[in-house]
């Protein structure tokens, strides 16, 4: 009898589970459980519109020896890109700005102080949230109607 292996899949989200909802892609519940939590709020958001570049791409102008995919150990004369971030949903009056985040990648940690940082430099920053579950994005909520 032969066994039968499954492949994983490709996830972005640890732990999630991607939603449809109204024609948008969230890449988790949780996303979803906020997006509809605000709609029944009545307050208005973008999702996933609006990209922060935290450091602008540059060229390394040294050499760098790097291992490439098809070429091997090589020097690498390419343009470093830009970091940017997403954040899942926006005021699109720039008041505040919500990251539903149930579980962090490896990443989200560096890239989460390089946004603070960078709203930081502007004149009037957002009020920001990061829930963690349904009942801080409850909170949230409430917090929202309150500014």
């Amino acid at each position: 009898m032969k066994r039968r292996t499954r492949k994983p899949k490709n996830k972005k989200v640890r732990n999630a589970t991607a939603k449809v909802y109204k024609g948008i892609k969230f890449r988790s519940k949780l996303e979803l459980f906020t997006y509809k939590k605000l709609e029944d709020a009545e307050i208005k958001s973008l999702y996933e519109k609006k990209k922060y570049i935290l450091q602008e791409g540059f060229h390394y102008t040294a050499e760098c020896h790097e291992p490439h995919k098809t070429k091997g150990y090589v020097n690498n004369e390419y343009k470093v890109r830009d970091i940017t971030y997403t954040p899942d949903f926006v005021d699109p009056n720039g008041k505040w700005i919500i990251e539903v985040k149930g579980f962090a990648n490896d990443v989200f940690p560096l890239k989460w102080k390089m946004f603070k940082k960078h709203l930081m430099q502007l004149e009037n920053p957002p009020v920001l949230y990061l829930p963690k579950n349904q009942g801080q994005v409850l909170q949230t909520i409430e917090l929202i109607k309150q500014l």
